[in-house]
């Protein structure tokens, strides 16, 4: 019974719950097929449904990236004028990751390496922004003639549940207890 009780109580407490109204998510290559170093810009959106009830709202994101040189001349990947990554709501700029100036060189010819990934966790959604809107990736770089670079990109708004207080935890688990007997 013991076991039984403390998972009831484990799961009326829900520690740590959270409900995610929305994430979006982009895992995307990009070659460079002119002799030229080029820059892209792309978009990546996902509309949510609901309406921003309640409070609690935090962003979390992430971002990485694998640059490959496939000419022989090294290559590199890097900011245009703007952050890499930028996490958007309704197409509104909330948070951005590898921002002005970012560079990335590879170490010689024909290599494949990662980008040290970056990432922003349980920063609050702004003011007047709907955490449930349009959540959005745009992507805008650099990137060196006859070069790929993949990159991929997670963001997601949450609405945290407020965990209940110690109080609440102490009178779950002793009065699971109460009102059993052993019997012989």
């Amino acid at each position: 019974m013991v076991s039984v009780n403390f998972a009831a109580a484990a799961a009326a407490l829900g520690i740590g719950a959270s409900a995610s109204a929305g994430i979006v998510t982009v895992s995307q290559t990009f070659y460079n097929a002119s002799f030229a170093a080029r820059t892209f810009e792309y978009v990546q959106l996902m509309p949510t449904a609901g309406s921003s009830s309640g409070s609690n709202w935090v962003m979390n994101g992430s971002v990485s990236a694998t640059l490959s040189d496939l000419n022989g001349n090294g290559g590199f990947f890097s900011s245009a004028g703007q952050p890499v990554f930028r996490a958007t709501i309704d197409d509104v700029t909330v948070a951005s990751l590898w921002s002005e100036p970012f560079t990335f060189a590879l170490a010689g010819p024909y290599l494949s390496e990662s980008v040290d990934p970056a990432s922003f966790s349980n920063l609050a959604v702004p003011a007047g922004s709907n955490p449930e809107g349009v959540l959005g990736i745009v992507l805008r770089f650099t990137l060196s003639a006859g070069d790929a670079v993949t990159i991929s990109g997670t963001f997601e708004t949450v609405q945290v549940v407020p965990a209940p207080g110690v109080a609440t935890l102490l009178v779950i688990a002793t009065g699971s207890g109460f009102g059993r007997r052993r019997r012989s």
